[in-house]
């Protein structure tokens, strides 16, 4: 009988082990299944585990969940495994057009998973041939036809090896080492290079006194915030429910100051209130499937090109006639659709371009909040990069898909992918809400955004002495790093995917990027002639794919190819 193991069942594990079932029951095949997760939640795994702080908020609308399809019934070795509902059924979601989106703590998704898993374990676990096994894989070795797969405890042979493993960590950055060396002369010093778990920072949460640094001012940023501040002190408070305008109150004193900082300065982006104002940005049916069509073409057949003009000129288009679109509900200008396209263009070329049709974003860090708010609310006129950015958003699925596997040269794929992370202040912001909170923390006189853009900062005996380009200092004791560590396959530095690195058993399909994979997720090895029955899904083939962030691509395509895949391969012998 075949052995597959499949190492980090998180939401993508899960519905990686599901589409294998389903497929073998289609081809009346058993095989044995090893399952490595090293979580107490398995199909939540870390990032979704139903035991994290309330502060850790989805950024992506509970409406949009609508794309986690339930499980179907499945027979598998004479074991009747029953269907399993979709999200929004399991949460009985509903909600009318004119609401406000809502946006669930994220261990209210990592419940539904945990759940999702244990009714499908709770079936295989009748059989012998299949196991969960809560260890840490440590290395991975190939012997002839087979994979050695080696914990701190035993060791697992298996002839096919799927990668399913998250968030890896990577080397620190030479300002994370310095302040590393740092912390280590004095215990009043303390530095985190993980925002994550939250619940780390409980013993810093209900100090009288605290002045925190905190690297990034992004979304893990906000739940570190959120964490902080919603403490035996005091706590936010919804004063307007149609605008989620946010108080923070006081119950008693506390000394409380916390410094964001980060190299642009510039916030996240909340998403529009509801779903009718999102509907300003979406692109018709039509235009969608032009756009794949464009990108398919070139990105299938054709590997000789020198610049992403064949993915932002429908982009393009699209963007210019939505903004047209939407007629008064944008700020006043005389463009026509022709040159609204070339200022998109523009806009894809430098991250630097601006334009008077986009946000003046030298404003007071406050007051750009305010207006960014302000158009999410459909209360203001909307700027032409926030609309790109809403654009953008309703395009990725489809750009996602058109684009993993591209054969275009490793520097166009890199390009596009920079291009989806400068993206992503707009496409993947976060509630209004949260920047209302964002709000409110200033007007509280805890949290300070003087610092925010770029702060000279020096080590100094009581922690680090932070200081703006108007001469205004503040000293922190603690500083935690927000910034999440990139999937750049050479810096990941724990043992599994060093030893694959080190034994050339994968590569990167570019420098800055992760594994190099076929469609099937398969690696291509550095070995001449060798196809090591491994494959990868997820975050570490960055690059081969791109999209890897979303939880909705945990439930997409790539993985059903997979499965198939398998099955087939394992049919033909």
């Amino acid at each position: 009988m075949k052995k597959l193991a499949i190492i980090g069942i998180g939401p993508r594990g899960l519905y990686a082990l599901e589409n294998l079932l389903i497929e073998l029951e289609k081809a009346n095949k058993n095989i044995e299944i090893l399952l490595f997760e090293l979580s107490d939640n398995p199909g939540a795994g870390h990032v979704w585990h139903i035991n994290q702080s309330d502060s850790n908020w989805m950024n992506i609308t509970e409406r949009a969940l609508i794309g986690i399809v339930g499980r179907p019934k499945i027979k598998y070795d004479n074991i009747f495994i029953e269907a399993f509902p979709s999200y929004h059924e399991w949460s009985q979601f509903s909600q009318a057009a004119t609401n406000p989106d809502t946006f669930p703590a994220r261990k209210k998704l990592g419940k539904y998973l945990h759940e999702r898993f244990n009714s499908l374990h709770k079936a295989l676990n009748t059989s012998k041939s299949n196991q969960l096994i809560a260890s840490k894989v440590l290395r991975l070795d190939i012997e002839s036809s087979h994979i050695k797969i080696l914990t701190a405890s035993n060791t697992y042979i298996c002839d096919d090896v799927l990668l399913s493993i998250g968030h890896q960590s990577t080397e620190l950055d030479d300002q994370l080492e310095s302040w590393t060396s740092h912390t280590k002369n004095s215990p009043k010093r303390e530095l985190y290079t993980d925002p994550y778990p939250l619940q780390q920072f409980k013993h810093l949460k209900n100090n009288f006194i605290s002045y925190i640094g905190i690297r990034g001012y992004g979304l893990a940023m906000i739940d570190v915030m959120r964490y902080l501040t919603i403490n035996n002190y005091g706590n936010f408070k919804v004063i307007d429910s149609s605008t989620f305008e946010t108080v923070y109150y006081k119950t008693k004193e506390q000394h409380l100051k916390l410094i964001p900082f980060s190299l642009d300065g510039l916030p996240m982006v909340p998403k529009p209130l509801n779903e009718s104002i999102d509907n300003w940005y979406k692109p018709s049916s039509k235009e969608i499937e032009q756009f794949k069509s464009e990108v398919e073409k070139v990105s299938r057949k054709n590997n000789d090109v020198n610049s992403i003009a064949f993915l932002m000129k429908p982009f393009a288009k699209i963007t210019a006639r939505i903004f047209l679109d939407l007629k008064d509900k944008a700020i006043q200008h005389e463009l026509n659709a022709e040159q609204l396209e070339s200022v998109v263009l523009n806009w894809s070329k430098d991250e630097e371009f601006s334009h008077s049709l986009f946000q003046d974003e030298t404003l007071a860090p406050y007051h750009l909040i305010q207006h960014y708010v302000n158009m999410a609310l459909g209360k203001s006129p909307i700027t032409l990069d926030y609309c790109i950015g809403q654009v953008w958003r309703h395009c990725q699925p489809t750009l996602y898909k058109a684009f993993s596997h591209a054969k275009v040269n490793n520097e166009i794929i890199e390009t596009v992918i920079a291009l989806d992370e400068f993206s992503k202040r707009f496409s993947y912001g976060p509630p209004i809400e949260s920047m209302q909170q964002v709000l409110a923390l200033v007007d509280a006189d805890i949290l300070n955004l003087d610092f925010i853009k770029d702060p000279n900062i020096e080590m100094v005996d009581e922690g680090w002495k932070f200081e703006n380009s108007q001469g205004k200092s503040e000293t922190c004791s603690v500083i935690i790093n927000s910034v999440l560590d990139a999937p750049k396959l050479l810096d990941v530095n724990t043992s599994l995917i060093k030893d694959l690195l080190n034994n050339d058993l994968i590569k990167p399909i570019h420098s800055k990027l992760g594994i190099e994979t076929s469609k099937d997720g398969y690696v291509n090895s550095e070995l001449e002639g060798s196809h090591p029955n491994i494959a990868v899904l997820g975050r570490l083939a960055k690059g081969s794919v791109i999209g890897v962030d979303a939880i909705l691509e945990c439930f997409g395509p790539r993985i059903e190819d997979w499965a198939k895949s398998y099955v087939h391969n394992i049919s033909k012998e």
